[in-house]
């Protein structure tokens, strides 16, 4: 009888343990989560896990996220923000919002560039069919890199040509697929954040911005000061600002070109004695002053001989800038560059009792004892 008991209790544990397993599912790249962090609207809203398991949060900048449970996360975020002494015993809430589908990236000599849905089953083929390769696509020598970095080169026309299984690997959930041109074509390949991604006659992109144009132009989300030509004869990639470019650049039969997305959404966050706190698109060369006049500027009672800016570090830990405004609307110190992620604290001073305060507090008192003693 004591036997059977303990096996009742021994599978009731494993229910329970079972139960408790698919209530704490792990974060995932592409998964968005509502994050809430009790009395601040400015950190308080949904967050997309980047490619790399990240998400990054205004204060606290970079916070791993792919692999933890809501609770880790939301314990981890915590942390910081009592470590960067933002908060005493913040209270953090994480939600996993939406769960990402399962994505596959084709890029290169295809007509339709970008991300796929990845269904059941796919194999090399079915991506390739999906993004319909261009007549300059070299088939022999196609790149294909796993999410865990592995990386393997595809001799997908053997499989066209003799049916060769193991040129036709099965796709896993984050794989990039990269089709090259063929050698001694007569193409250009755009990449990355354009709005027509792919190969393009040389005949209509000699130049790079000819080549951008094709493609349709930059988007907005475009790191326009990062862009990369690759050209096959050259060691290095060339690194391109489109926004200084004084002449345009010739190319040949063969380019790459790779317009970077940034990395993140950069933004500021603006806080305390201002008309409009909150969160702020960050913008090139944003500086403090421009940041609160963003932000409905000072309001009367604000302290601006002792602005400061928290900026977080590579480290984890929070830098402190403190800035007199009025030295700098006097002329007498620079204005403060910002960078991402920055968030502006403008003080105000604490708030007074009235002279009928302490009044309301006796009688309170009284009324407390009065009740107690009746």
């Amino acid at each position: 009888m004591c036997m059977k008991r303990w096996v009742w209790l021994l599978a009731a544990w494993l229910v329970l343990m079972s139960v408790w397993a698919q209530e704490a599912p792990r974060i995932q790249a592409g998964d968005s989560l509502r994050i809430t962090v009790e009395g601040d609207e400015s950190l308080s809203r949904v967050y997309v896990v980047d490619s790399e398991g990240a998400i990054r949060m205004p204060l606290i900048g970079r916070v791993e996220a792919a692999g933890r449970t809501p609770d880790e996360l939301a314990a981890e975020i915590a942390k910081r923000l009592r470590a960067g002494e933002f908060y005493r015993e913040p209270k953090v809430r994480v939600e996993i919002a939406q769960r990402a589908e399962p994505k596959i990236t084709v890029q290169g000599a295809v007509r339709r560039a970008g991300e796929f849905t990845l269904q059941s089953g796919w194999r090399l083929r079915d991506a390739l069919d999906a993004a319909q390769p261009t007549d300059a696509a070299d088939l022999s020598a196609i790149r294909l890199e796993r999410a865990n970095g592995e990386r393997s080169t595809v001799n997908y026309l053997k499989f066209l040509r003799e049916n060769d299984a193991n040129e036709n690997p099965v796709l896993q959930p984050g794989d990039r697929i990269f089709v090259p041109l063929r050698a001694g074509g007569q193409s250009v390949l755009v990449l990355g954040a354009v709005r027509n991604p792919g190969a393009y006659d040389y005949s209509d992109a000699k130049t790079l911005i000819q080549a951008i144009g094709r493609a349709g132009g930059t988007l907005p989300e475009a790191d326009t000061a990062r862009v990369q030509l690759r050209r096959a004869n050259a060691p290095e990639p060339l690194t391109v600002d489109l926004n200084t470019l004084q002449a345009d650049i010739e190319l040949q039969p063969g380019d790459q070109i790779t317009v970077p997305f940034r990395a993140v959404r950069q933004f500021i966050v603006v806080r305390g004695a201002v008309n409009r706190p909150g969160l702020l698109n960050y913008t090139e060369r944003m500086t403090l002053t421009q940041a609160i006049e963003a932000a409905g500027g000072p309001r009367p009672n604000a302290i601006l001989e002792r602005v400061t800016i928290s900026r977080p570090t590579e480290r984890g830990r929070t830098q402190r800038i403190t800035v007199n405004l009025l030295e700098v609307a006097q002329g007498t110190r620079p204005d403060e560059p910002l960078l991402p992620g920055d968030t502006i604290e403008v003080p105000e001073p604490p708030r007074r009792a009235s002279a009928e305060e302490p009044l309301r507090v006796l009688w309170l008192i009284l009324s407390i004892i009065y009740l107690l003693t009746r």
